[in-house]
Parts: structure tokens; C-alpha cells; sequence
């Protein structure tokens, strides 16, 4: 769902929502990314990280961004804070983390925001 807003409340069922297009974080396929939206103007992405047991997303940080993210199934360490599901986590911009997948496959949900074009690779499979 990318483009001008829409005028009318959008809901993607189940079976569509698993049919959509998922691509390899960072080209690691035990990341798997999920863009579920992306703002008219590109500054806010909304989407779903699924993690393969134990997959690990290397440290990094996002200067101007903030990261939001709420675990919806599974159990993840993000910067060094353990986070199981219905758990949220904020990560301040330029803050330096990992994420760590535990011993079971993990669903997150995210937004960044703002979040920086130089990073659109790894976040819309371009």
C-alpha cells in the first residue's frame, strides 16, 4: 500500500496479508520483511519482520529515525532488552542495537519514522 492515503478505511485479511510479497532483510533470508505501507511522501514505513530462530540482525542504528516495534509472537532481544510477544520497544534515533531472534520464529510489527530514503533497500526490496 503505497501512494496518496486512501479515503477509506483499508483492511488486509489474513489470507491476503500472507500471499503479499515478503524479501530478505539485508539479504539475510532468516530476516524476512513484510512492507505493509509506506506514507505518500516516503518518510514513514509500517511493515512486519519475521525472524528465523536465532536469526540476528546486526547492530546498527538509525540517526533520524525512530523505531517502534511490537512483538507479536515469539521472543527477540533488542538491544540487549528482552522482548517476548505483546511486548513494545522504542528505540531512540542513533541509538546503536542488535535484534536477536530467541529459540522459536518471531513476528514483529514496526514504523519508522522519519524514515531516511539511503535505507530504502532495506526496507521495500529495492
Amino acid at each position: 500500500m503505497n501512494g496518496p492515503l486512501p479515503d477509506r478505511v483499508t483492511v488486509i485479511p489474513p489470507d491476503v496479508l500472507a500471499q503479499m510479497k515478503s524479501f530478505p532483510l539485508h539479504g539475510d533470508e532468516r530476516l524476512q520483511n513484510k512492507l505493509l505501507w509506506k506514507s505518500p511522501n516516503g518518510d514513514t514505513i509500517v511493515g512486519l519482520i519475521r525472524m528465523a530462530p536465532g536469526a540476528r540482525d546486526v547492530g546498527h542504528n538509525h540517526p533520524s529515525a525512530t523505531q517502534h516495534t511490537w512483538v507479536v509472537d515469539g521472543t527477540v532481544t533488542i538491544g540487549g532488552v528482552e522482548a517476548g510477544a505483546g511486548a513494545y520497544a522504542f528505540v531512540p534515533p542513533g541509538v546503536d542495537h542488535e535484534t536477536v531472534a530467541g529459540d522459536e520464529p518471531v513476528t514483529m510489527f514496526y514504523v519508522y519514522q522519519p524514515f531516511a530514503p539511503e535505507h530504502d533497500h532495506d526496507h521495500d526490496g529495492h
